[in-house]
């Protein structure tokens, strides 16, 4: 489907939509008393009506979201159209995976869609999974949000907005019980602590449940969260202009994690596929000139090449302490200060630091012999210094900016691949001291510019220099085993791994076999069988240095057709940054570029039918350039590698509508979003191998790129005597089918493994709520269907692991408060 014929209709149907909604038809008066209640919003860093935005803004307030269900960040993937939010499951726990208009995180890289906590830019994923507590908003803003936002925000950006303690002392308990031995709490207290000058809050957070996953390797239960949040807020009025806000978050992660779960096996590729590994590490066991423990494989053992049909079973072990090892520890403080100097100026400051700690362990083979395991312990602290002037004007509102972030990443890791992946070498990497630090800085300025009473002219730009370092030291210990050359028919030429059982037993039956016979990867010291293994240990650093200039511009233009309907077209710009490769054993690392965007986008809001019908829509087309990807297999040295680097151009295209509408029935709401997304990946040339290229534009696709996305949800509210109202709520969250990580070849059956069949989830919910509002009770249930999809996946040589979706829940959740 050509994306420019896809933004030409979308555009001519947005022209007649807007024709629609401002018609006698739509304009009828509604039936009762009913309006849909304005959402605030700070989308252009000033607060604004949702409606008045002419941008693809969706926003969901504290009480949508309660009735909703929404327990944490990833459960908004089902609130609008054109996006999918996940936990990286497939290749880690504890971290956020966010696709907008299919461009967002890929392993390796900086992410795509930049989260913000009450305004502070969250710098890596991980401890970006925030359980959804003292909340005030979220805010999803969609396509590149370069010239506000900045770096890392070419898909769009995630606002979380907390709760502001005000004049009204307001106490708050919750706790919810369910599937799984569910047992979740909520708390919060807040109001005045100094009257008309200082307000404050406090609340926490506890999620838990048991394990829904198996492990038979240890019999352990896993997917079993225990994560307790804390946040406390202080508001200070200091006078009449200025005003100061300081939040203090923690998070303390001490699940039993998601374990990824085997997705598919190459077993066949006869270059490397595991059955040709089979008859080298195991078959040689069954090879009448050979004895017994010859093969690295005991006697009768062959290559774990099974995949369990429980998507929640696994059967993973772990070298060390295993998964036992995992936690997140996460502490933020932001300070915010606003300043009103003068009649129509004002200064803000946001001023945010950031520590998280995380020690992950991972498996990548899914299998209870050990091909690759890894245990990675990261540190890392953020300092950013935001400043804006904002002018208020009868005509102009303009924006002046400062950013800055300093990002200081600090990790160990320690590295085992085996034989069994390497055929006859053991290979164990400690990287004792790794070193990123990153230091971003921009200047950015917006104007809306009011040219009449109904158009308005949006010009905006920023220029960004992102600076970039790394220094890893790291040890090579390689224990190679011995592989003497035979002539096995059918196969020719082979190397035969040499256990320590069958180097002790060779010499007794061909004591006379000359020592050159043998494959050596490094000169053997003393006689061949004296040592059947030979090791040795190399150091294996990395160091980098490298900036990025980039400017971001921005212009828009909208009209007003009429009170009730807006309507706007828009250019604008975005960039992730660019970093560096690690792959190959080159001292200096290679440098990848950025990845640019340029968007164009028409777009109509309505608000129709006396406050009583919201009708909002997008088209829009994005051009990459410079597309980062990874892919990671092993090189022709036998080394495990993780390849990054700028390797295609990318075109997207589609449209959105989300409508909300209040029928002329006292209670009753109802919601229906659409959206339409088509990617085009118009170039994808990888460096097979040192300076030879390959154009695999024909056969690969993108993943988490959805052709269609919907959702419809219908409320119905009606009170129950003098005691209060009952509520029932039912939605259906669609998503077509797609793959689930990026690039995939569609040529082979193994990596096509990795797609997601087309979904359907159905949540319903039935609530009470007292005349006074103090208590409420809801029962709800989650994926009534059981439907179970696999929600992300990654690649490691011959391997692909994933993540699957949860099954059917149900909650029980009581809630008071005064």
């Amino acid at each position: 489907m050509n994306q420019y014929l896809i933004f030409r209709d979308t555009a001519f149907c947005a022209c007649l939509l807007a024709l629609l909604v401002t018609s006698p038809l739509v304009s009828a008066p509604a039936l009762g008393d009913q309006v849909i209640e304005e959402i605030v919003v700070t989308a252009r860093k000033r607060n604004e009506n949702l409606q008045d935005v002419p941008a693809a803004v969706s926003a969901f307030n504290a009480v949508e979201l309660e009735e909703r269900g929404i327990d944490n960040l990833i459960e908004i993937g089902r609130l609008t159209p054109n996006i999918t939010v996940n936990e990286t499951t497939g290749i880690a726990a504890g971290a956020m995976q966010v696709y907008i208009r299919g461009i967002g995180y890929e392993a390796g890289y900086d992410p795509g869609v930049g989260v913000y906590v009450d305004d502070v830019y969250l710098s890596r994923p991980s401890g970006a999974l925030i359980d959804v507590y003292d909340i005030e908003r979220i805010e999803v803003l969609k396509g590149p949000q370069g010239h506000l936002y900045g770096r890392n925000t070419i898909g769009g950006t995630i606002k979380y907005v907390s709760a502001e303690p005000d004049d009204e002392m307001r106490i708050r308990t919750s706790a919810k019980v369910g599937t799984d031995d569910q047992r979740n709490f909520k708390a919060s207290i807040s109001g005045p602590l100094a009257e008309e000058a200082l307000w404050g809050s406090v609340a926490v957070s506890q999620v838990g449940h048991d394990g829904y996953q198996t492990n038979v390797w240890n019999g352990g239960e896993y997917a079993s969260p225990d994560i307790l949040s804390a946040r406390g807020t202080l508001v200070a009025q200091l006078g009449e202009s200025l005003r100061v806000k300081l939040v203090a978050d923690l998070m303390r992660d001490r699940s039993d994690p998601y374990v990824p779960t085997r997705v598919a096996l190459n077993l066949d590729d006869p270059t490397g596929g595991l059955r040709a590994s089979q008859g080298l590490l195991s078959g040689a066991n069954q090879l009448p000139f050979l004895f017994p423990g010859a093969a690295l494989l005991p006697p009768g053992v062959l290559l774990d090449t099974h995949i369990s049909s429980d998507v929640d079973e696994v059967n993973s072990a772990h070298v060390k302490d295993g998964f036992d090892e995992y936690f997140i520890d996460t502490n933020r403080l932001s300070l915010t200060a606003t300043w009103d100097f003068a009649e129509a100026w004002s200064l803000k400051s946001v001023t945010g630091v950031q520590e998280t700690k995380r020690t992950q362990p991972s498996d990548f083979d899914g299998s209870d012999q050990l091909f690759i395991n890894t245990l990675g312990r990261w540190d890392w602290d953020d300092f950013s210094q935001e400043l804006q002037i904002n002018y208020t004007g009868e005509r102009i509102n303009a924006l002046l900016g400062f950013y800055y972030l300093d990002h200081e990443y600090r990790t160990t890791t320690f590295t085992q691949q085996r034989a069994l992946l390497r055929l006859f070498v053991d290979h164990d990497k400690t990287t004792y001291e790794d070193e990123r630090p990153e230091e971003s800085m921009s200047f950015y300025a917006n104007v809306d510019w009011d040219i009449t009473d109904r158009m308005q002219l949006s010009l905006g730009g920023r220029l960004t220099t992102d600076k970039k370092k790394i220094r890893q030291l790291a040890n090579v210990e390689l224990t190679q085993y011995m592989a003497p050359l035979l002539n096995i028919p059918g196969v020719g030429p082979a190397p035969v791994v040499l256990s320590p059982a069958g180097a002790q037993s060779w010499p007794q039956i061909a004591p006379n076999l000359p020592p050159g016979l043998f494959l050596g990867f490094f000169s053997l010291e003393g006689t061949t069988f004296d040592q059947y293994r030979e090791g040795i240990t190399y150091p294996e650093n990395k160091f980098g240095d490298d900036e990025w200039d980039e400017f971001t511009p921005s212009a828009k233009l909208s009209y007003r057709l009429s009170e009730e309907t807006l309507i706007y077209a828009g250019w604008a710009t975005g960039f992730k940054s660019g970093g560096f490769d690690y792959s190959g054993p080159e001292l200096m690392a290679a440098t990848y570029e950025p990845e640019l965007v340029t968007t164009w986008s028409v777009g109509t809001k309505s608000t129709l039918l006396d406050g009583t019908l919201r009708l909002n829509f997008e088209a829009f087309l994005n051009i990459y350039e410079d597309k980062q990807l990874t892919d990671v297999r092993l090189d022709a040295g036998g080394r495990l590698i993780q390849y990054n680097d700028n390797v295609g151009d990318v075109e997207t295209s589609g449209a959105e509508i989300e409508i909300l509408w209040l029928p002329p029935v006292e209670g009753l709401t109802i919601n229906f979003n659409l959206g339409l997304l088509d990617v085009d990946l118009n170039e994808l040339i990888v460096e097979a191998s040192p300076n030879m290229f390959v154009d695999l534009t024909d056969i690969s696709e993108l993943g988490h790129a959805p052709e269609m996305t919907a959702q419809a949800r219908i409320q119905y509210t009606m009170p129950v005597s003098r005691f209060g109202a009952l509520t029932f709520g039912l939605d259906a969250d669609y998503r077509d089918e797609m793959f689930t990580r990026s690039p995939v070849d569609v040529s082979s059956a193994f990596e096509s493994q990795s797609k997601s069949e087309a979904r359907t989830l159905t949540n319903a919910f039935v609530s009470f709520n007292t005349l006074d509002d103090r208590w409420r009770v809801s029962l709800e249930g989650k994926n009534l269907s059981d439907k179970r999809v696999l929600e992300n996946s990654f690649k490691v040589n011959n391997f692909i692991l994933g993540g699957y979706n949860r099954g059917r829940t149900w909650g029980l959740t009581v809630t008071y408060q005064m």
